[in-house]
C-alpha cells in the first residue's frame, strides 16, 4: 500500500478536463490530490471562473487537496514585451488563486527557445541562455517570493530550461524546480538521474511519467527508460517530502491510472531499501 504520509496525487486533466470526472475516477483509487492544469474551458486561471469556483466546491466537499497551479508562465514566451504581458494579465490571476487554494506556488516554465517544436528541440544547438532570459526568470521570481510564492520551473524539450540543470542554472529568490525525468529524458534520450545532485536543493515539486523512445511513448514509471527505483531513491535520501503528481500522458481510464499508481507504489517500496542501504 502507498504510505499514508506520502503526499502522491495525479495532474487532474490527465484523467479529464471535466474535474468532477477526474475526482469521480480518481477517488476509488485513492487519489485525494490533484493539481489543476486545464479545464473544459481552458488553461487555469485563465478559464471560465465559474469552473475554477466548481474545482474550489468540489475539493471542499470530498475533502480533496490542490496541490499545485500550472498556468503555462513563459512555456512560449520569448520577447521582453511578451513576458512583461504575460506577468500584468496572466500572473496576477494566477497568484490571486495559489493565495485562495492556499498553494505554495505556481507550476512554471523557462522561456520558449526561438524555433523550437516537439519534433526538433533535441536537434537543436545548445546555446547559451541569454542574460535577458535569466533577468526575466529572476525579476518573476522576485514578484512571487514578495507574493510568498515560489515558481516551480519544470524542464520542458522547447524552452531554454530543457534539463534540470538548465533549471538549476535558473535559480534564485522565489524559484524552485517541478522535478520531471520524463521530460527531461524525452530530450536527452537517456535516463537523467546524473542530474538529481544539481537539482535537488530546487525541488519543490515532482511529477511521475515514463517514456520509451522513439516516441515519445508515455508509460508507467516501471516500463521506460527511466530506472525510476533510482530515482525515487535519491528523493527519499534526499528528505523531498514535496508534492508527488502523476502525469501519465497516456489515456485517463481507471485501468491507466491504477497501472500507473501500481507502479508508483512498487517503485517505490523498492526505493525505500536502495535509500536505506
Amino acid at each position: 500500500m502507498r504510505p499514508s504520509d506520502l503526499p502522491l496525487g495525479i495532474v487532474a486533466d490527465e484523467i479529464s478536463r471535466d474535474f468532477a470526472e477526474a475526482v469521480r475516477i480518481g477517488l476509488p483509487l485513492g487519489l485525494r490530490r490533484y493539481e489543476v492544469r486545464f479545464l473544459k474551458s481552458g488553461r487555469a486561471p485563465m478559464c471560465d471562473a465559474a469552473e475554477l469556483r466548481e474545482v474550489e466546491r468540489i475539493a471542499a466537499g470530498e475533502g480533496l487537496e490542490i496541490t499545485a497551479l500550472s498556468p503555462g508562465l513563459f512555456k512560449y514566451t520569448e520577447t521582453a514585451g511578451a513576458f512583461q504581458r504575460e506577468m500584468d494579465e496572466i500572473y496576477p490571476r494566477a497568484a490571486e488563486w495559489a493565495h485562495r487554494w492556499k498553494l505554495a506556488g505556481l507550476i512554471v516554465f523557462g522561456f520558449h527557445k526561438p524555433g523550437a517544436t516537439e519534433a526538433n528541440a533535441a536537434s537543436l544547438p545548445r546555446e547559451p541562455v541569454p542574460r535577458q532570459v535569466l533577468d526575466w526568470m529572476a525579476a518573476a521570481g522576485e514578484r512571487a517570493a514578495a507574493d510568498g510564492l515560489v515558481l516551480m520551473v519544470e524542464p520542458e524539450p522547447i524552452c531554454r530550461a530543457d534539463t534540470g540543470r538548465a533549471a538549476a542554472a535558473m535559480m534564485g529568490p522565489g524559484l524552485g524546480i517541478n522535478y520531471d525525468p520524463g521530460n527531461v529524458a524525452w530530450f536527452l534520450g537517456s535516463d537523467p538521474i546524473a542530474e538529481f545532485d544539481a537539482v535537488a536543493p530546487w525541488i519543490a515539486n515532482v511529477h511521475i511519467k515514463n517514456v520509451r523512445l522513439p516516441g515519445p511513448r508515455w508509460v508507467p514509471a516501471g516500463e521506460g527508460i527511466i530506472d525510476y527505483r533510482l530515482h525515487f531513491a535519491a528523493l527519499q535520501r534526499a528528505a523531498v517530502g514535496k508534492a508527488i503528481s502523476l502525469e501519465p500522458h497516456m489515456d485517463g481510464s481507471p485501468e491507466t491510472i491504477r497501472r500507473c499508481l501500481d507502479a508508483f507504489e512498487r517503485l517505490w517500496e523498492k526505493a525505500g531499501g536502495a535509500a536505506r542501504g
